[in-house]
């Protein structure tokens, strides 16, 4: 396991500042976990043929063997400058994957919405125009997003992946000594 370069802190205060605690703690996991050596093109092409010809019944000569395990392939650790990139290029990759999935379920919601309403009639399309907001509720906390918002956050993701790029570079120059 690495240590956390304490570089990282300002960007997990951040995150921790405006309610991204769970993407604060999704870079430290990734970080305790370091890069885990993916399966080769062979190796998933042998997995695949194995899997499909495989029978649907166990025989008993196949149970009593003993089939040899693969290894799990050992992670390479992050360290240094590498953390720093490997947490700006996370958090920017996280919050678009957040962001084209609220979009995919705004959309699906304004296709069922629509398709309903013109079956039955039941929306104006004054109503139509709003668009949708989709509204969280856990415990007492409420939240909102609304079609608009998301837009806009789709519009800023390129300037949120320029700073964090730009933090990475100003941070990467200060080395570890501040």
């Amino acid at each position: 396991m690495a240590t956390i370069d304490p570089r990282l802190l300002p960007l997990i205060e951040a995150l921790a500042a405006v309610d991204a605690d769970w993407l604060a703690f999704e870079i430290l996991e990734g970080l305790r976990q370091g890069r885990v050596a993916e399966e080769t093109r062979d190796d998933l092409e042998r997995t695949r043929r194995a899997v499909r010809s495989a029978r649907r019944q166990p025989t008993p000569e196949s149970q009593q063997m003993e089939r040899p395990r693969m290894p799990i392939p050992l992670a390479e650790p992050i360290l240094g400058d590498q953390q720093i990139d490997w947490a700006a290029d996370y958090v920017g990759g996280r919050i678009s994957e957040v962001v084209f999935m609220l979009e995919t379920a705004l959309d699906q919601l304004d296709g069922i919405i629509s398709h309903e309403s013109t079956r039955e009639g039941s929306l104006s399309s004054e109503d139509r125009e709003q668009g949708i907001t989709l509204v969280l509720q856990a415990d007492d906390a409420e939240t909102s997003v609304s079609s608009d918002e998301v837009v806009h956050a789709r519009a800023a993701l390129t300037k949120l992946k320029d700073a964090l790029f730009a933090w990475a570079a100003s941070t990467r120059k200060r080395g570890i000594t501040e």
